[in-house]
């Protein structure tokens, strides 16, 4: 992968998410699947048409959002999670209250665990060099868990994501229903590993400082490699198209910028924060213990050695 030569990539119209004529990496444009539709649905693999509007519609949803209704979320997971020791925490945490929000019930450890299973099986269906048994165990994981957004929009029409979505971005406002489901699903998605690198990374700098992160030192986290650090593009003025590393950490732009920017920062953010101040009102200070992080191509993720915790 080369390096970007221009000095503003992520504004650079001519770099985009995938290559002409392929919308969808090889592994998934041989084995197909649940997995596979849901990706070429996405918003952020996308530079079509319709992209536009649609990300409209969704940044509008989730700026509707309410800060309150999200603390109370993260901080719920957050306790839910504490029991299962600190990889889970830093882990479960980010997914399970975007999962919340959307009103999918996850009340115990277990629950928690389940919804891991199913983006850890997604991950493993997307990866470059994934076979067939992974690409369908990942699209089996997609199948469950769009069933479970379409139970919690029957359950739950209410609860504060599934509303601002159903409000202000709603099916209509898609080029169709399955369009509107695969990003739901995807704000589960993008919670997942990006926000276990920067939660997990959020306990390191507490371990150091001995401070609790504020909601700034957050942000200076993932500008220092602590989320997200590199994004791929591909360069549409090659033939065939080239792809492209663009960093992210040492930016102003951790999360993005241009049509491709995250429009989950302020959930992504207001959550992660939530749950560390859930954190520093309990008893004693986090006693960690780091493993070597999960080393991903655009991430590290902090993984911590610690016995799991009974109630």
């Amino acid at each position: 992968m080369t390096s970007c030569p221009i000095h503003s990539p992520l504004l650079d119209p001519d770099l985009r998410m995938r290559p002409p004529g392929e919308p969808l990496p090889p592994p998934l444009c041989a084995h197909g699947g649940p997995l596979g539709d849901v990706f070429a649905r996405w918003l952020r693999q996308r530079d079509d048409g319709a992209h536009a509007p649609e990300k409209a519609a969704l940044t509008r949803a989730l700026q509707a959002l309410s800060d309150d209704d999200i603390r109370a979320h993260a901080r719920r997971q957050a306790a839910i999670a504490r029991p299962g020791g600190w990889s889970h925490w830093s882990w479960a945490v980010p997914a399970s209250t975007a999962a919340s929000l959307l009103g999918i019930e996850l009340n115990d450890v277990d629950a928690q665990r389940r919804l891991y299973a199913c983006l850890r099986a997604m991950a493993a269906g997307l990866g470059a060099d994934a076979n067939a048994d992974a690409v369908l165990a990942g699209g089996a994981a997609v199948t469950t868990l769009l069933t479970a957004l379409d139970d919690a929009e029957r359950r739950s029409p209410d609860a504060p994501l599934q509303w601002t979505l159903l409000r202000h971005a709603p099916p209509a406002r898609w080029t169709d229903r399955a369009t509107f489901t695969a990003n739901r699903l995807a704000l589960i998605w993008q919670s997942h590993e990006a926000g276990a690198a920067l939660l997990g990374h959020a306990l390191l700098d507490w371990r150091s400082t001995g401070r609790v992160p504020t909601r700034e030192d957050l942000l200076r986290i993932a500008r220092e490699g602590g989320a997200v650090r590199v994004t791929r593009r591909f360069d549409v003025r090659q033939d065939p198209a080239t792809p492209v590393s663009v960093p992210l950490s040492s930016t102003d732009h951790p999360f993005g910028d241009g049509a491709h920017r995250c429009p989950g920062q302020g959930l992504a953010l207001t959550s992660l924060h939530a749950a560390l101040a859930w954190l520093a009102g309990q008893p004693g200070p986090p006693l960690l213990d780091p493993a070597p992080p999960l080393s991903l191509p655009n991430m590290d993720i902090p993984q911590f050695l610690d016995e799991e915790l009974r109630p």
